[in-house]
């Protein structure tokens, strides 16, 4: 693999050691989930239990924990908790998610750094959150090289995934908020360097909340942002999706917009026939094999005039909705490290290299960019996954240097 200057996207070329490291890992992940998959979920309680004056407490609040001994591993201790994050419309919303301390004492210089993990999307349906059984059998294998460094790990399930409220899928305030919020209940009001940390549906938190940190979080210590295959624009995402086996996941940004705001529900809906109603309504309880299984479909046959999502989701309707998620017009003032694979077929290679263009034209200076070149005849089925895996060599060297110099 040649790397070259930051500034330029130039890390193209895999050599076949790179992907043999890329694959070892990734299968030794895949056996690990075993251990994780047995966790008990936790109990519905947790998640949906009232809070008393919840307003009364400030973002970051831890509002419940309980062990979760079962994902104890490499020598830490992993805790579900619940915590308190304000919601695009500033009103108070409990948020879960992981809490994972190494139990060694830290070794390096300062206070243990923070890693502010986003997971990827599992769905939208309230089982699907990155807490619960399902979602821990992809988070905490990828959470492994990061708590192998020592670092403190938090995660976040996002508001309204398990817990009550709207999950406006890619929103980008909402998830911003849930993962910055996240690192103010992990660091707990110290001055622990943070390093936000997302891949795919995770990368667009990561995103977000790179370009909001220094305005909804200057308390915190912030010293970088890793983005992984982010899909930040949502109208390439779904025009990527259109027509492909994963195209109900497309409805899942319409579905977050209903719920996100209710004022405009019967507009929204009314771009959609008979048909492209029922599947919006079906899509909101949907995991990762529920859009798979629903299968392929063009968005047209769903809209009300014929029109794609695409064109509908830049019109008069969702337009300004559109606009307000889409990430890239506000430099962050922070380092980020953007990976992505050049045949993911999940998330195209356009959309980083779109961010990335649009960072540096709105005046960020500190962005390194890298893309892997498996070649789609190697590993076709891990095109998607492979790139957070190769890149964690060169990540996690980023990384240790960020916080050493915090």
């Amino acid at each position: 693999m040649r790397i070259v200057t930051r500034s330029r996207i130039l890390a193209r070329e895999m050599r076949f050691p790179s992907v043999t490291l890329a694959m070892s890992v990734l299968v030794a992940s895949c056996a690990l989930t075993v251990a994780p998959a047995s966790a008990a979920p936790g109990s519905a309680d947790f998640y949906t239990a009232p809070v008393a004056d919840l307003e009364a407490f400030v973002p970051g609040d831890i509002l419940r924990r309980e062990p979760v001994r079962q994902l104890d591993v490499l020598g830490s201790r992993t805790e579900r908790i619940l915590y308190r994050s304000a919601d695009p419309r500033e009103r108070a919303v409990a948020v879960s998610g992981l809490l994972i301390t190494p139990a060694l004492a830290w070794r390096g210089p300062g206070t243990r750094p923070v890693i502010a993990y986003a997971p990827g999307s599992y769905g939208t349906a309230d089982r699907c959150s990155g807490s619960s059984e399902l979602g821990l059998t992809t988070t905490m294998p990828a959470l492994l090289p990061l708590l192998a460094q020592g670092y403190q790990v938090v995660t976040t399930d996002y508001q309204g995934l398990g817990t009550p409220g709207e999950y406006e899928f890619l929103g980008r305030v909402a998830s911003a908020r849930a993962l910055l919020d996240s690192a103010r209940a992990a660091a707990s009001r110290t001055d622990a360097p943070i390093v936000l940390y997302g891949y795919s549906a995770g990368g667009v938190a990561s995103a977000a909340a790179a370009e909001l940190a220094s305005t909804y979080a200057p308390d915190l210590s912030v010293v970088g942002a890793f983005v992984g295959a982010a899909p930040t624009d949502p109208v390439v995402r779904v025009d990527g999706q259109d027509g492909s086996a994963w195209a109900a996941t497309m409805l899942y940004t319409i579905d977050g917009m209903i719920g996100a705001h209710p004022e405009r529900a019967d507009r929204i809906r009314a771009l959609f026939n008979e048909r492209g109603r029922a599947a919006l309504d079906a899509a909101q309880d949907f995991c990762t094999t529920d859009a798979l299984a629903y299968g392929s479909f063009r968005s047209e046959d769903l809209t009300a005039d014929g029109e794609s999502l695409g064109a509908s989701m830049t019109g008069p309707v969702l337009g300004s909705l559109t606009a307000a998620n889409t990430i890239g017009f506000t430099a962050p003032d922070l380092p980020v490290m953007i990976v992505h694979g050049v045949n993911d077929s999940s998330v195209d290679i356009e959309q980083s290299r779109l961010l990335a263009q649009r960072w540096r034209a709105a005046g960020a200076v500190d962005i390194t960019v890298r893309e892997f070149d498996f070649g789609t005849d190697l590993i076709p089925a891990f095109d998607h996954t492979a790139s957070n895996v190769a890149a964690y060599p060169e990540s996690l060297e980023w990384i240790d240097r960020l916080v050493a110099r915090a």
